[in-house]
């Protein structure tokens, strides 16, 4: 119960840097979804990226 109080309390921390942090985390993944759809390069190899970097992007969250 206390451990689901202060994860709450870092989620919220400061009011709007979870809300802001997302909204980056948003753009970034919009970012990577426009590379995979104009890249050149064979599909396999852009989607390989793409899966690369939204595990990084993942990686983020934590």
């Amino acid at each position: 119960m206390a451990d689901e109080e202060a994860e709450q309390e870092r989620l919220s921390g400061g009011g709007g840097g979870c809300v802001a942090e997302l909204q980056r985390l948003g753009e970034r993944l919009q970012e990577l979804e426009r590379q995979l759809r104009e890249s050149r390069v064979p599909a396999v190899e852009a989607a390989t990226e793409y899966c690369q970097q939204l595990c990084q992007v993942r990686v983020g969250l934590f």
